[in-house]
């Protein structure tokens, strides 16, 4: 036995001493889902799009539009200043009594005859012009003659959209000794790993929304997939390339134009943010509160021209990319919710599955807007 001087000092004592210790575990890696909470959480789409017959690998909506009144190539072939026919690409979208712009001409529609013949009246407010080939047209007004007979009308077809159920899952198998070991920040270390899979999931599935282009139907070999928002906007979409103010808003006013209202949702990679911070925070018409030692600001939403914009902060959301989200069209659709599923064991642990399966419901594409090439 060894005799130690006096005083006993922690440097002198070779007894094993208590390690000091935190009695809980810090988890720094990013797990939120920013998005799909904004879109309502994982179920937002059930009382937005009121889905029936709920229980389908396959969600399906309605969509449906207005008859078209612009068209971008509308005349068939050129016409002069004198002529009474004209010839269109599809008469089907027009009516009797509609009133017409071709380049600065107006002209009432006032037959619709065989192969795309229409008979207007010229110059029917100002003058007349020549015209040439694939020149569009606007519908700007309709006027009926008093008395006249019904005539046919033009009608849209309802269309369907639809995306692909997929199934998230992770397996937790615990060997039976390390659920008895005790230890610091954990209780029970099949539950701490329980707790762990639903967060890993939800930001794949984000993940997902922003880097998947097309539904995969599925098979005995290949796994369902939902499709991202890149099947779902394709209209309006427009170069982000040097973002800025002009662009951002620019593809604010493609959604507009289209019939979107807003408020849209900008989802935004931290690069990106940072930029529309600065082409708005920097503008000599911003107001703003004074704050006590606070420097800096934070902006959530702008107002645009043509609507209300929320901006996001995703740390998910590509760096190249900016989709301009309406959540009134937009949300995430639950088939089964994340449940955990005890497993059996062929062995020394225990083991389980957490598993739920989910999709994407995105409807009237022109509703929303992009931006591509964002630099």
């Amino acid at each position: 036995m060894a005799v130690l001087d006096s005083p006993l000092t922690s440097y002198s004592d070779t007894t094993p001493q208590k390690r000091m210790i935190t009695d809980v575990i810090s988890l720094i890696d990013p797990f939120d889902a920013p998005l799909i909470e904004a879109l309502g959480g994982l179920d937002g789409a059930s009382g937005k799009f009121r889905f029936v017959n709920e229980k389908e690998t396959v969600c399906e909506w309605l969509e449906d539009t207005l008859n078209p009144i612009d068209t971008a190539d509308g005349l068939n072939g050129s016409i002069a200043s004198t002529v009474t026919t004209i010839t269109v690409n599809d008469a089907s979208e027009l009516s009797i009594g509609d009133i017409i712009l071709i380049d600065s001409e107006y002209m009432w529609v006032s037959s619709i005859g065989a192969s795309e013949v229409v008979t207007v009246t010229r110059a029917f407010q100002g003058s007349s012009a020549s015209h040439a080939d694939a020149v569009a047209y606007s519908i700007v007004g309709q006027a009926r003659l008093e008395g006249a007979e019904s005539s046919a009308q033009p009608f849209t077809d309802r269309t369907t959209g639809s995306n692909a159920t997929q199934i998230m899952h992770k397996e937790i198998k615990v060997s039976r000794t390390q659920r008895q070991i005790a230890q610091y920040g954990i209780a029970d270390e099949f539950l701490y790993q329980q707790n762990k899979a639903v967060p890993e999931l939800m930001r794949l599935l984000e993940r997902h929304f922003y880097n998947n282009s097309a539904a995969k139907a599925g098979s005995a070999t290949t796994p369902r997939a939902m499709a991202g928002e890149q099947a779902f906007i394709t209209g309006n979409v427009t170069t982000g390339a040097s973002l800025a103010q002009s662009q951002f808003e620019n593809a604010v006013k493609l959604a507009f134009n289209d019939g979107g209202m807003g408020p849209w949702t900008a989802a935004l990679h931290a690069d990106n943010l940072q930029k529309v911070k600065n082409f708005y925070d920097s503008s000599n018409f911003l107001r703003v509160d004074r704050a006590e030692q606070t420097v800096g600001m934070v902006i959530e939403s702008v107002l645009t021209p043509y609507g209300v914009v929320d901006l996001l902060l995703d740390r998910w959301a590509k760096s190249t990319r900016i989709p301009l989200i309406d959540p009134k069209h937009a949300g995430f659709k639950t088939f089964y919710p994340f449940t955990f599923e005890p497993l059996a064991k062929a062995g020394d642990y225990d083991k389980g599955e957490m598993v739920g399966e989910f999709t994407l419901c995105l409807r009237q594409g022109n509703a929303h807007a992009v931006l591509t090439a964002v630099s």
